[in-house]
């Protein structure tokens, strides 16, 4: 299975229809990658809530039952949907199909969502102009500020006004400052270390999803500050909380023997999730804590980061398969044994 992109170099690329590649590319992704995309977007932003079952069903199912996960995938039920309804599906489809593409084409772990009040802090309080999403390459040091589209509509291309909407969204950002246990790094344009995209997905004529990459330059003068602790801590805390308080289990796969993976299952979708049970083990204290506070998570990023550079190094890239997918960030879904 695999998931079909085009990359422009400019939004008047775009518009031109000049993509930098004369036919499309694609990279692997079957169903247990669409599961786990569902699973983590979203969950950033909001480390302040409680995650019910429920609530994690519902984000699986949503996507299950927009896209048909056979090969390739096909949108499907949208045209049955009033227009309210359709632009709700449309935004999470652009977001988990936006999700999926970082971690697997920019090799990206975590991603922080910029527009949610939930972050601390962001750039000017209610201002909602920021993008979706920022995350870092930690092999190559380079960060990425996302803008993620998303539509029902079966067409050949992305509406360009919603594509030009998008690129002012990515203009708002110059920079970001980017603190991980008390030390900043600053990623910039003029440091060649902050490169902006817009991730637009829809289906084709064909009802096949499509992914237009589209790399804007221009840029203006607003800053965000990211907390690295909190940013990877954030990105766990509802499933590691989830994996506590449900009837989880400890498992080793076949080809990766050397690692554990806590899981829970999920009965109704046939499938479970779960985590690295090195990050389990480290965040669990964490989760369980009442008051939590900033220095409770000092070193969160760097030991986080430390267990998943070691893990990539056992895996030698056996992360995906028709029985299992993992992401860069050690989250887990598979076929319910």
């Amino acid at each position: 299975m695999s998931i079909k992109y085009n990359n422009y170099s400019s939004v008047t690329d775009y518009i031109d229809r000049n993509a930098v590649h004369a036919s499309s590319q694609s990279f692997y992704a079957n169903k247990l990658t669409l599961i786990r995309g569902a699973v983590i977007t979203g969950l950033a932003p909001k480390a302040h809530l409680s995650l019910s079952k429920e609530l994690l069903e519902w984000k699986i199912s949503t996507m299950l039952a927009f896209i048909d996960t056979t090969s390739p995938f096909i949108i499907k039920n949208a045209s049955d949907l009033e227009m309210s309804e359709k632009v709700t599906v449309a935004y999470f489809i652009g977001m988990v199909f936006a999700q999926i593409h970082m971690q697997k084409m920019y090799n990206v772990r975590h991603l922080e969502h910029l527009k949610n009040p939930g972050i601390t802090p962001t750039s000017l309080p209610g201002d909602l102009k920021n993008p979706d999403l920022w995350g870092i390459n930690h092999r190559t040091g380079q960060s990425y500020i996302v803008e993620a589209k998303g539509s029902t509509a079966c067409s050949n291309y992305f509406t360009n006004k919603h594509i030009i909407k998008a690129e002012s969204q990515l203009e708002a950002i110059t920079q970001i400052d980017y603190t991980v246990s008390g030390v900043t790094s600053t990623f910039n344009q003029a440091s060649s270390n902050l490169e902006k995209l817009i991730i637009a997905t829809h289906p084709n004529l064909n009802g096949e999803m499509m992914q237009h990459i589209i790399d804007p330059v221009e840029e203006k003068d607003k800053i965000v500050k990211v907390n690295g602790d909190e940013m990877v801590y954030k990105q766990y805390s509802h499933l590691v909380n989830f994996l506590s308080v449900q009837q989880s289990k400890i498992i080793e796969l076949h080809k990766l023997s050397k690692v554990k993976f806590r899981i829970i299952d999920i009965d109704a979708l046939n499938c479970s999730i779960g985590l690295l049970e090195e990050i389990y083990q480290i965040l669990n204290p964490l989760v369980s804590k009442e008051n939590l506070v900033q220095e409770n998570l000092t070193n969160i990023n760097k030991d986080l980061n430390s267990v998943l550079d070691r893990f990539e190094k056992l895996s030698n890239h056996e992360l995906e398969n028709e029985k299992f997918s993992i992401g860069l960030d050690g989250v887990i879904v598979l076929e319910k044994s």
